[in-house]
């Protein structure tokens, strides 16, 4: 049954990237169109003796229709150039008024495309008596939080290769460290290039630029279940926070590779914030030790198969909290309808109902999976995963993936408890949605307080 659940599941074609963006739309400038990134190349700049920070970021594009480039930055360019000239930019809502956006202001036909773009970074970055720390940490319960918060960059549809070229100027014998999950080379003191993968989205970059002697670190080694030893970095401003999260994280994996298969990711960095909650990456997390559990789990769902867009975050959190809970099994949700992935096709954040909700629903679809005598939800996500690890998905993927495994129809529980089909017809106004305890709603003190 396995073997026939796997071949199913694999047959189906998986499209991914400019298929998934939003759909242009009319501003009073012009025609504004989602772009496909090939390539972008930040040349990041900390001066601290100017105590500034800028970036210069080269975008290979391509497009399928003519009109104004799309990309964010929450940063208001200095200058831009579309194919050599320079030209203005305009930040414009998007229709529904869910989001912001920047559009360059050329008219670009269809093809390849290249854009520079001048910014600040007004984010993520405190200049000390130690040196320069930057992180470009995100939150994904908040608009426009994702990489664009730091500098230019797409939809989080979009995965193209990045290059960041890191400089610290000014800063005299003040050496400094990058802890990135992307390949670093350190050539000079205070230069660094770092290359990320090309299936990396707007919510998978980590980096994290300190001061040499800022934290207490641990590199380690762990044996993967398939005999691969990968490196382990582990910080903190406390020695005895550095041997708790090894402690927890090497039990942690050993349950994850024993569900899902060996750890996906070349790496693995814990930075220990001692703030509450986390938030992850891929092969990466920011976290207290009591969130390290749920953010390790998202390195396989959210930053190993990642949401396309902010109708897809929902599935992660979702099932990290199913996760959470010890993978319960309900014969039904505790919940009549609810609307988690059916909102504005141009939203960027996780609906904050994905946690308890959606937990409750993968409990229901276990027990589904099971009633039919299929091994349940876990086996699913298992072979999930095969298919499509490194891609972004949508929740109709997930649909499709799981009607392939069951050889069954799950439209109409989508419809009550995903979509909110029947969500008016309860009459009550939304309820307060509490605090999630792994992914708190940061305030911009708090992310600065981690750098």
């Amino acid at each position: 049954m396995k073997l026939i659940a796997l071949i199913a599941l694999l047959s189906a074609q998986i499209m991914a990237g400019i298929n998934q963006a939003p759909s242009p739309f009319s501003t009073k400038f012009g025609r504004a169109v989602f772009v496909d990134f090939q390539s972008a190349e930040y040349d990041l700049i900390f001066n601290h003796k100017e105590q500034i920070a800028y970036a210069d970021t080269t975008i290979v594009f391509d497009t399928n229709d003519e009109g104004l480039p799309i990309f964010d930055s929450v940063s208001t360019p200095q200058a831009i150039w579309v194919n050599g000239e320079e030209v203005s930019q305009e930040e414009v809502y998007v229709p529904g008024g869910v989001s912001k956006v920047r559009v360059a202001n050329a008219i670009v036909a269809p093809g390849k495309h290249t854009m520079r773009i001048r910014s600040t970074i007004d984010k993520g970055v405190s200049f000390g008596g130690k040196g320069v720390s930057a992180g470009f940490f995100i939150k994904d319960l908040k608009d426009r939080m994702f990489l664009e918060r730091y500098v230019p960059t797409n939809y989080e549809y979009d995965q193209y290769k990045m290059t960041f070229r890191v400089k610290v100027e000014g800063a005299d014998h003040r050496w400094h460290d990058i802890f990135a999950n992307g390949e670093v080379v350190n050539s000079s003191q205070n230069t660094f290039e770092i290359t990320y993968p090309d299936f990396y989205t707007s919510s998978s970059v980590y980096f994290h630029l300190v001061p040499r002697r800022k934290y207490v670190r641990y590199y380690l080694e762990y044996t993967s279940i398939n005999g691969r030893t990968f490196p382990v970095t582990i910080y903190s401003h406390w020695r005895f926070l550095n041997r708790y999260l090894k402690r927890k994280a090497w039990t942690v994996l050993q349950e994850l590779e024993k569900d899902f298969g060996p750890w996906p990711h070349p790496r693995l960095i814990i930075y220990g914030t001692g703030i509450r909650g986390g938030m992850e990456y891929v092969g990466a997390t920011a976290t207290s030790l009591v969130s390290l559990g749920h953010e390790l789990f998202h390195s396989y769902f959210a930053k190993g198969v990642m949401p396309a867009d902010g109708n897809s975050g929902w599935m992660d959190e979702g099932l990290a909290s199913w996760r959470d809970k010890g993978y319960q099994s309900h014969e039904a949700p505790n919940y009549y309808s609810v609307n988690l992935a059916k909102h504005n096709k141009y939203t960027r954040k996780t609906d904050k109902r994905s946690y308890v909700k959606g937990r409750s629903f993968f409990a229901y679809i276990d027990y589904q999976l099971k009633a039919k005598g299929l091994a349940g939800l876990k086996d699913f996500l298992a072979l999930y995963f095969v298919k499509r690890r490194f891609t972004t998905v949508t929740t109709e993927d997930l649909i499709s993936d799981l009607e392939n495994y069951a050889q069954a129809s799950f439209r109409e529980d989508f419809n009550q408890y995903i979509f909110g089909g029947h969500a008016s017809s309860t009459g009550r106004s939304p309820a307060i949605v509490p605090e999630n305890p792994h992914h708190p709603e940061y305030t911009d003190q708090e992310l600065e307080s981690i750098l």
